[in-house]
C-alpha cells in the first residue's frame, strides 16, 4: 500500500482544529492561554481516542492501529518527506512493534535525510537501541552534526564497552571534529585511564574551543589534569574563563574569582549588565 494518500493525512492540523474548537467551547474555564495549554496531553488524548468523521468514524488511535505492521517503515518515511511530520501516534505504534528494529536500524545505516534519521534514532531507542558497532559507524559519517550528536550520547551511555575502539579511532586521526567525537563519551568512563587523560590533554592543545575541552576535563574527573588547566587562565576569555575555572574546582582545585581583571571582556559585560 506504498504511496496510499489516506496514510497521509495531516493528523496535527485535524488536532489543531479539534484544540481550537475545544478552546472556544471551554474557553470561560481557562484563565489565560498558557491555563490551556497545561491540558493539551489530556485534549490531545480525547482527541485520539475519539472518532473523527474525516478518518471514517473511528480513532486516530485506531487508524494507526489498523495499519499493518509491513507497511508501517514505508508510511514512516513518507511521512517524513518535505514539509511532513510523522505524527506522535505513527512514532508510538511503531514504538509497539520490536520486530521492526532490524529494519529501522537497516534504513539508518542508509538514510540521509537529517529529519528521516533523528526520527529513526528515536524509534531505535525507544525500541532498546542498535549495537555498538552502529553507533560507531553512525558517527564516521558525513550526515548532519544533530544527528552525529544523538549517536554520541547513545554512545555516552555505553561508554566503558565502546573505550578501547574509540581510543583506537582517536590514535589514527589528527581531525580535531573527530577526535571530540571520541572523547566525549570517553569521558563517561572511569577516571583514571592514562590514555584517556592524554587524549584529553592533546585536544585542550589543539582544539580552539577550549571551553568545551574544560568542561570535557571536569566531567571526566581525574585530577590530574588540573595542572593543565590553571596554565591556561592566564590567557582565556571570560567564556573560557567559566568553563576552566569550572572544571578546576570540579577536580578539586580552587580559582580566585577576582583571578583576572574582565572588564573589557564582551560577555563579563553583558553578564555583569555593563555597556
Amino acid at each position: 500500500m506504498e504511496n496510499n494518500e489516506k496514510y497521509f493525512i495531516d493528523f496535527d492540523k485535524l488536532f489543531e482544529n479539534y484544540a481550537d474548537k475545544y478552546y472556544g467551547a471551554h474557553e470561560s474555564e481557562y484563565e489565560s492561554p498558557d491555563d490551556f495549554a497545561r491540558d493539551l496531553d489530556k485534549i490531545y488524548h480525547e482527541w485520539a481516542t475519539s472518532p473523527q468523521d474525516v478518518i471514517g468514524g473511528i480513532s486516530p488511535s485506531e487508524f494507526f492501529n489498523r495499519i499493518p505492521t509491513a507497511e508501517l517503515i514505508d508510511i514512516l518515511k513518507g511521512s517524513c518527506v518535505g514539509d511532513n511530520n510523522p505524527n506522535s501516534l505513527l512514532f508510538d505504534r511503531i514504538a509497539t512493534e520490536p520486530e521492526l528494529l532490524p529494519d529501522l536500524v537497516a534504513l539508518a545505516k542508509t538514510a540521509t535525510d537529517e529529519k528521516l534519521l533523528l526520527v529513526l534514532l528515536s524509534l531505535i531507542n525507544e525500541l532498546g537501541g542498535a549495537d555498538d558497532e552502529f553507533y560507531l559507524d553512525m558517527i564516521e559519517r558525513d550526515i548532519d552534526a544533530c544527528v552525529i550528536e544523538e549517536c554520541i550520547e547513545a554512545l555516552c551511555d555505553r561508554a566503558e564497552s565502546v573505550k578501547e575502539e574509540l581510543l583506537n579511532r582517536a590514535q589514527n586521526t589528527d581531525d580535531v571534529g573527530k577526535i571530540e567525537s571520541y572523547a566525549e563519551p570517553l569521558t563517561f568512563c572511569e577516571a583514571g585511564d592514562d590514555r584517556i587523560l592524554a587524549l584529553l590533554r592533546t585536544l585542550l592543545a589543539t582544539d580552539p574551543n577550549v571551553a568545551y575541552v574544560a568542561a570535557l576535563i571536569g566531567r571526566y574527573g581525574d585530577e590530574r589534569a588540573c595542572t593543565d588547566l590553571y596554565k591556561l587562565l592566564d590567557d582565556c576569555n571570560y567564556a573560557e574563563f567559566l568553563e576552566i575555572r569550572n572544571a578546576i574546582e570540579t577536580l578539586g582545585g580552587t580559582v580566585d574569582n577576582h583571578y583576572r581583571d574582565f572588564s573589557s571582556d564582551p560577555l563579563y559585560q553583558a553578564i555583569k549588565g555593563k555597556k
